[in-house]
């Protein structure tokens, strides 16, 4: 498990989900995913979103990416990782 944190035009380090996870949305308004040419998820193209703290997401391994705060505010998620 474990807590992302970014203020706003921060953004994380390129990283690999290399297990199943669930995403929980903490706080912000606004998160951008870039995703790498190679990443094996299912989002390939560069997307916004709003964020909805609260909101659990289950996410497939095989992500290479980057998260982006484009908000305005402090975003936090936590990560659960699911062990196989």
């Amino acid at each position: 498990m474990w807590e992302l944190r970014l203020e706003p035009g921060e953004e994380s380090p390129v990283h690999l989900h290399g297990l199943d996870h669930i995403l929980i949305q903490i706080a912000g308004d606004r998160i951008a995913l870039a995703p790498e040419p190679d990443t094996a998820s299912r989002y390939k193209d560069y997307m916004e979103a709003d964020v909805l703290p609260g909101e659990v997401a289950f996410v497939r391994r095989g992500g290479i990416e980057v998260a982006r705060n484009v908000g305005a505010k402090q975003y936090r998620e936590i990560i659960v990782e699911l062990k196989e």
